[in-house]
């Protein structure tokens, strides 16, 4: 019998997961004579997005077959099943009515291999992964892959600054703004779990420099709203967290009497700058002051009026990538990726897709306050981080697509938010 903790079923997990962070990062970083792009095999100066799609599905498959012969599994909860499956067949029976009725002058095959592709990333990361694997050690892992990349762009910031800025935006060693700021932000927020769980002095200094560094990653980039639900994160960490010490006591009221005096003092300074920063009158980091709220209703607005034109079937998967009439990843079109979870839904599977994203965000929430009490650290602090996360789940967009990295990281936390700590069905 295959067990959860065979050696090959752990290989291809962390090979999986390491994936998501190797497929993101830009060689250029680094100062290497790489080409832009060339062929199908490098893109943007590091993997081609179709061979990390090559390479997904070359270490899923085998993870596939080896957990149908696996017993002692994570229980999974069974709405967040009933949502996977209701999820799967929306998409497939929306790209079945898009190929017919809507993208008739696009390439079948295309659309066909997209669902296929966005189908297996949400069963591998957000099925397979998440219960086979114990939460504690993929805290761990994403922790230290996470943490090495955050620092290594901070020392690539130091000793050639230039060549980790695009746009006048930090993107360390990865490709693009995004990636820079779910790498960070997750090494933040991972990082005040595994420094409350270890308990060597070595395992926390390298845990408390992975927090100051992925902290200050997430200022260079000028996110605000991933320094706000860092920020967060932080706050709910210390006052969920349970002390069993003297000293940890003796610094969780310190902590909480300096916040509430902080509050008290400088509450109202604090609410200008954050509305300054929201509303464009001040600027975070090297970022340039933007008016958040206005240009989210601008890409609201916009993306309300792709979605009225096809209101119940959607332009599919792929309609963010179709700049003309030819799809491909380089296509990509901002203007047709609207930054709303409920427009994106829409945009791509019309009405049935937006309603499961509504439903979507409720099971979040309730699974998140859920988890939230569970013993078991690992676990709470990733249900801090989805909770943390919400608000930018929901003014980003439908997590759908063919390989990016908060997609791919975003569904296993769904699956260990909705996995038993303990696992079930042993013999």
């Amino acid at each position: 019998m295959v067990g959860a903790r065979d050696g090959r079923i752990l290989f291809l997990i962390k090979a999986l997961v390491a994936l998501l962070f190797i497929s993101k990062i830009s060689l250029g970083s680094f100062l290497l004579p790489v080409p832009y792009s060339f062929s199908y095999l490098i893109f943007q100066q590091g993997i081609h997005p179709y061979v990390n799609v090559f390479l997904c599905l070359l270490l899923g498959l085998p993870l596939s077959l080896l957990w149908l012969k696996v017993r002692d599994r994570h229980h999974l909860s069974g709405f967040y099943k009933l949502f996977v499956f209701l999820l799967m067949l929306t998409l497939i029976i929306q790209t079945l009515l898009q190929i017919s009725y809507v993208n008739t002058e696009e390439s079948p095959i295309m659309q066909v291999g997209a669902l296929v592709v966005s189908l297996f990333m949400v069963v591998v990361y957000g099925v397979l992964i998440p219960s086979l694997w114990d939460v504690r050690d993929f805290l761990r892992f994403v922790q230290k892959w996470s943490g090495v990349l955050v620092l290594l762009s901070l020392v690539l910031w130091v000793v050639a600054g230039g060549a980790v800025f695009k746009g006048g935006r930090f993107v360390g060693v990865f490709k693009h703004i995004p990636h820079m700021v779910t790498c960070a932000t997750v090494a933040f927020v991972f990082s005040l779990g595994t420094l409350l769980d270890d308990s060597k002095m070595k395992h926390k200094v390298w845990d408390a420099l992975v927090l100051g560094g992925s902290f200050l990653a997430i200022i260079l980039t000028g996110t605000r709203s991933s320094a706000a639900a860092a920020l967060m994160a932080f706050v709910v960490t210390m006052v969920l967290h349970k002390t069993a010490t003297n000293q940890g006591r003796i610094f969780k009221f310190a902590f909480l009497s300096l916040l509430v005096t902080f509050t008290l003092f400088f509450g109202n300074q604090v609410y200008d700058f954050a509305r300054g920063i929201a509303t464009g009158q001040s600027s975070l980091g090297n970022r340039e002051a933007q008016d958040g709220i206005a240009s989210r209703w601008e890409e609201v607005e916009r993306g309300s009026q792709i979605f009225l034109e096809e209101p119940w079937l959607g332009h599919g998967l792929l309609s963010k990538f179709a700049a003309g009439n030819e799809v491909d990843v380089s296509n990509y079109n901002a203007m047709k990726d609207p930054h709303n979870i409920f427009i994106s839904a829409g945009v791509i599977g019309g009405w049935p897709l937006l309603v499961l994203a509504g439903i979507s965000l409720i099971l979040m929430v309730v699974g998140s306050f859920k988890a939230l009490l569970s013993f078991d650290i690992s676990k709470r602090q990733v249900a801090i981080y989805l909770l943390s996360h919400i608000p930018i789940l929901i003014i980003y967009h439908i997590h759908l697509s063919i390989g990016g990295m908060a997609d791919r990281l975003y569904w296993m936390v769904f699956g260990f938010i909705a996995a038993s700590v303990s696992r079930t069905g042993k013999k």
